[in-house]
């Protein structure tokens, strides 16, 4: 196998790799390459495509507006770890191990191991595709997988990109700016209402604390590191135009840290932004570091997080452009499969929370966003509304590169409803935290069971689309609530969970 040489560019993730039958790939024999693009905890409505009304994105809308938009897409958790871990191996985190977030010397968490499960890049990487990945990996080590090369674990900005930002934007100029909180070593210029619940928060979720920076960054865009991840790939789509590709930008935004520079940070009039749910939350919401920094905050500061998180929104789209626009100008773009997701979720204000930081699977954090583009295999202005999972991302772009299908995992390739083929497809959606809690979503009922801390909620989507009221203590709904239960226990033991084992059979006794 021929590996590149690493190359010290400015994130330190080096990851191209090839073998020699790519290299010796002739053009006409060309097979389709895949633009992965994925941004960490958007909202499934922050696209104007889906129901934005505070900035236009355009790029992500265009890749909805020539393939297909999927309306109910679901993550496999609020989880960074484990919803990147099921994107790739087709599994759900009960099968793959990754439970929670891997971060080398913070948690005992395993990373991901190249050997457990087939992943997308290292089938495809074995047929010939050359394959490279930029920008937040969250599973390890990606030197450990044969289809990429890295230096050794490096945090999310690692120093080749702290050595680029000190030479353009010295830390030591702002040496006389004490106030708390930073950006990347630089002060976060923060309103009122934030600054004061600054020293509060810390004392209440300490582990935390950070995500109370929220704010205007001093650091201009073209500094910051998701437009050099762009840069990044932008480089790897010229040196890699004349091979099948399978190429991957992961972009932090609109994750914390809530910082935004001009000309993003105003772009939406904090006036405008419509907060909904109720604030009066259960008690295992009450104690989520959401809740507890929104209480902070208030208002105020909750419409200042949310507009500059649709800020970053923005900002990101932005960088979408770019990388669609250069597949348009080497004449790429009819060649290559191009899918904008996320992770997961984030409650941008919703029942008075900031983040992801509590217990309950409220449609904010669960539900995301999903584009699927392919000139000339789907037809535009596709749209599938039917509840599909990051589980289903391996075998659908297995399929549509004419690869095999891994067996015995989970999920199963979108393409036939992406063709509007009648096919028997999953009538729910299914998401899981660690070894606790469950979620058993269906068109109209949304049911949670979690033993420890005890949770037991039922809410009806179609009257409560905000999820204000749990049912589940109400008698008229105890039979509802059972039937839930009865098939949430099913598909657990369907799929391997055996957190299922460990459950009553009735959650009302």
């Amino acid at each position: 196998m021929l590996r590149h040489r690493p190359q010290p560019l400015l994130l330190g993730l080096v990851v191209v790799a090839s073998t020699a039958a790519s290299l010796a790939a002739k053009p006409e024999a060309r097979r389709p390459n895949v633009l992965f693009l994925m941004t960490d905890e958007q909202h499934y409505r922050s696209l104007s495509a889906t129901g934005n009304p505070y900035v236009d994105t355009p790029n992500m809308d265009r890749i909805a507006r020539e393939g297909a938009l999927f309306t109910n897409a679901t993550c496999v958790t609020p989880y960074c770890s484990p919803s990147r871990a099921s994107m790739v191996t087709g599994v759900y985190p009960h099968r793959h191990g990754i439970l929670a977030n891997v971060s080398p010397g913070r948690t005992p968490q395993e990373p991901l191991s190249p050997d457990a499960f087939p992943t997308t890049e290292m089938a495809i990487h074995r047929q010939g595709y050359a394959t490279a990945f930029r920008g937040k990996w969250h599973l390890g080590d990606l030197g450990d997988f044969p289809c990429y090369e890295s230096f050794a674990y490096a945090s999310r900005r690692p120093r080749d990109y702290a050595a680029f930002l000190d030479k353009n934007l010295p830390a030591s100029q702002f040496a006389d700016n004490k106030e708390p909180g930073r950006y990347l070593g630089r002060p976060v210029e923060k309103i009122r209402t934030v600054r004061k619940a600054w020293e509060p928060f810390q004392q209440q979720a300490p582990k935390v604390g950070y995500i109370a920076t929220i704010g205007r960054s001093v650091i201009p865009p073209e500094l910051l590191p998701e437009t050099q991840i762009t840069d990044q790939v932008l480089t790897l789509i010229d040196e890699n135009r004349g091979r099948p590709f399978m190429i991957t930008a992961s972009w932090s935004p609109p994750h914390d840290l809530w910082v935004m520079p001009e000309p993003y940070y105003s772009m939406v009039d904090r006036r405008k932004i419509e907060l909904t749910g109720t604030t009066d939350l259960p008690q295992w919401d009450q104690n989520g570091a959401s809740k507890k920094l929104g209480d902070l905050v208030g208002p105020e500061g909750i419409r200042e997080y949310a507009a500059i998180y649709y800020g970053m929104v923005k900002y990101i789209d932005d960088q979408v452009g770019r990388i669609l626009k250069r597949l348009d100008d080497l004449g790429l773009t009819d060649s290559t499969l191009v899918v904008f997701t996320t992770d997961h979720g984030d409650m941008v204000g919703a029942h008075g929370c900031v983040g992801k930081s509590i217990s309950s699977f409220y449609d904010d954090l669960v539900r995301i966003p999903l584009c699927i583009r392919f000139p000339g295999r789907i037809k535009p202005d596709t749209m599938v509304d039917k509840p599909v999972s990051q589980i289903d991302f391996l075998p659908t772009i297995l399929d549509y590169l004419g690869e095999p299908i891994p067996a015995n995992i989970h999920g199963r390739s979108l393409r036939p409803l992406i063709e509007g083929k009648n096919v028997d497809w999953r009538d729910y959606a299914f998401c899981q935290r660690a070894d606790r809690g469950r979620m058993l979503r269906t068109q109209r009922w949304k049911y949670t069971f979690c033993q420890k801390p005890r949770i037991v909620a039922l809410y009806d989507l179609d009257n409560d689309p905000h999820e204000d009221q749990n049912l589940a203590a109400d008698e008229e709904h105890a039979e509802t609530v059972r039937k839930m239960h009865r098939r949430l226990r099913e598909i657990m033991a369907a799929d391997g969970d055996r957190l299922v084992e460990t459950w009553p059979v009735d959650p009302t006794s």
